[in-house]
């Protein structure tokens, strides 16, 4: 086995999940059981806390791309991610372990073709840091079957255009290598960007970057928004730097960066790990693990709206309530929060250390 491995340990099922998603709106995350050292991916009820589908890895995770039609998931490991597996949630199943091929390693972040035939995988070339995107048949075992540049270095999460055309792919711009996987090798010469691909072919249709004097600040997280893309950033220098953190790109049109108020802005210590739209497109959300703060902002209005405080908050979805969400916690807290920042309910279930994402079903 690969070191990295991900590996199938338990599943815990007593009825379909599929039929569980449509009546309760399943949250997906990763976790580890601090007292074991065990890291999981899995899915839990968010009314009760209780845990339905229990995968143990051998590494952590990080994202997870859902299948448009059908009740199928993939769980990707945190960067550098040498395996990721995929799920059929109606059968409580895992039906497949794919990897990339030698020389390449996987980003975290993947995302099914509107049809769902393809699954698209944000990834590395080790031998120089190029980035790239791995196409992978998801109708046929999961084998590779094309592999496009990203134009950039360090590709994380990647989303469909509003129209659903074409891929937006965020370049982190940071030099990589899976020796020291936390380390930016080369920060004199980022050049993050926005990137919109033809998901036929990888054909680059449009870039988009920040000022020069930005160059260090990597684009990592991206959520739709009406009519284009809510981005998020996390900046490699100082943390009291004054620098955007959130900016949105309407179609294929310039990064405009949101104007936070300086509290917010600063509060996040300049890194934000997580972004989301709640369920009715209207408030983005974004958390700060460092500055342990989530922030919720009207879109249409382009104001703030307040600011929720979470010890190591990261992981984000929204509740099935407009101008709600869910913030997870490294620490074990797992919260409904309301757009204005109050803390409304915990979930209930035992504390885990959560990991960065989760994605509502």
């Amino acid at each position: 086995m690969r070191r990295r491995e991900l590996l199938l340990a338990t599943l815990l099922a007593s009825r379909p999940l599929a039929a569980r998603a449509e009546e309760e709106g399943l949250l997906l995350g990763a976790w580890r059981e601090a007292a074991l050292g065990q890291d999981h991916a899995g899915a839990l009820s968010p009314a009760t806390g209780r845990v339905v589908l229990d995968l143990g890895l051998e590494a952590r995770a990080h994202g997870f791309a859902a299948h448009p039609t059908r009740p199928w998931v993939v769980v990707f490991g945190r960067r550098p991610g040498w395996e990721a597996l995929a799920a059929d949630l109606a059968r409580g199943t895992v039906t497949h372990s794919f990897a990339p091929p030698e020389g390449r390693h996987f980003n975290g972040h993947g995302l099914f073709s509107p049809d769902g035939r393809l699954l698209y995988a944000s990834e590395t070339r080790i031998e120089d840091g190029a980035g790239l995107l791995g196409v992978y048949d998801a109708a046929g075992d999961f084998r590779r079957v094309a592999e496009f540049a990203t134009g950039g270095r360090d590709p994380h999460e990647l989303r469909l255009s509003p129209d659903g055309t074409a891929l937006v792919v965020a370049n982190g711009g940071i030099l990589t290598h899976p020796d020291a996987p936390r380390a930016n090798l080369d920060p004199e010469h980022m050049d993050p960007s926005l990137v919109h691909l033809d998901p036929r072919d990888g054909r680059r249709l449009s870039v988009a970057r920040f000022a020069p004097e930005w160059s260090r600040l990597s684009i990592r997280h991206l959520a739709p928004v009406p009519g284009g893309t809510a981005v998020a950033m996390q900046y490699e220098g100082d943390e009291r730097a004054p620098v955007p953190l959130l900016a949105v790109q309407q179609g294929a049109g310039p990064l405009r960066p949101l104007d936070l108020p300086e509290p917010m802005r600063a509060a996040c210590r300049n890194y934000i790990g997580s972004v989301a739209t709640d369920a009715a497109g209207r408030v983005l959300a974004a958390t700060s693990p460092r500055g342990g703060v989530a922030l919720f902002w009207d879109l249409a209005e382009g104001r703030a709206l307040g600011m929720a405080r979470l010890e190591d908050v990261c992981g984000l979805a929204p509740a099935a309530v407009p101008g709600r969400f869910l913030l997870a916690s490294g620490q074990g807290a797992l919260v409904e929060a309301a757009h204005d920042g109050t803390l409304l309910r915990s979930v209930p279930g035992p504390r885990r250390a959560w990991d960065n994402h989760l994605l509502r079903l």
